[in-house]
Parts: structure tokens; sequence; C-alpha cells
């Protein structure tokens, strides 16, 4: 009885919410921005470089892309492990991104944010991303 107990207890503090409520949750109470900082800092001696490039024009060196591997298995991994160790299911949390996006009449806050965490798996938004990283790392540097 004491397990049952746990296990509805366990159910109960996300009860009602969907897959894609919790995902979200999740990632909007982690310390995602913090843990990119760490990560741009850790790739700072590669894309220094980047503060002299545009994202569309110039030929990125192939370790730029990659970083931009190893930054989408650390944090779309980071998602994929939360997921499972709540024991939910992968396939629900994209099939209900899926359906947020193809309701092209309304454009809310659970719209925007899909927008926004599909933008982030682009190389063209990585690359800009850590070139904002780049300006602030130097800038901090000369202080």
């Amino acid at each position: 009885m004491e397990k049952e107990d746990e296990k509805s207890s366990s159910e109960g503090k996300s009860a009602g919410e969907t897959v894609f409520e919790r995902v979200q949750g999740f990632i909007m109470s982690s310390d995602l921005e913090k843990d990119f900082e760490d990560f741009a800092d850790e790739h700072a001696g590669i894309f220094m470089q980047a503060l002299d490039m545009d994202a569309n024009s110039a030929e990125h060196p192939l370790e730029m892309y990659d970083v931009y591997k190893a930054y989408l298995d650390q944090f779309e991994g980071r998602i994929e492990r939360f997921i499972e160790s709540e024991g939910l299911n992968s396939f629900d949390f994209y099939k209900e991104c899926e359906l947020i996006l193809d309701n092209d009449e309304v454009f809310d806050m659970k719209r925007f944010f899909v927008e926004t965490l599909l933008s982030t798996s682009k190389y063209e938004t990585f690359f800009s991303l850590m070139k904002g990283e780049m300006m602030r790392i130097k800038a901090t540097s000369k202080k």
C-alpha cells in the first residue's frame, strides 16, 4: 500500500499537465542560460573567431559545426533525459509540439515556445547565440 501512495503522490504533482506543459516547465525552471554561458566559455577558443564572421556569408570551420553537434547532444539530451526520468514519452511531446505548430489560427505562448525551441536547433541560430556569447566574453575580459 505504501508504494501505491508514493506512486499516486508523484503523479499528483503534475496531475492534469500535458507532456508539453511538463517539459516546458522543466525548461523554464532549469538554469539553461547559465549552462549555455558555461558551454560558450568552454568553446570560446574555437568560436572567438566568429566575431569577424557573418552567419550566412562566411565559410565556417568544421570545428564550429562539431561544437554545434555537441551543443545539440548536451541540450537536447537534457530534455530527453528529463522526459525519460518523468516516465513520459518523447513521441507524445513531439506530437503535442506538432499540433501546436499546425494551428495557424493561434499564436500564443505555447507556439512561441515551440518556435523558439526549434530555432535554437538550427545552426544559424546557434552561431548567432555563440557570437553573442563571444562578445560577452570579450567585454568581460577587458575589465
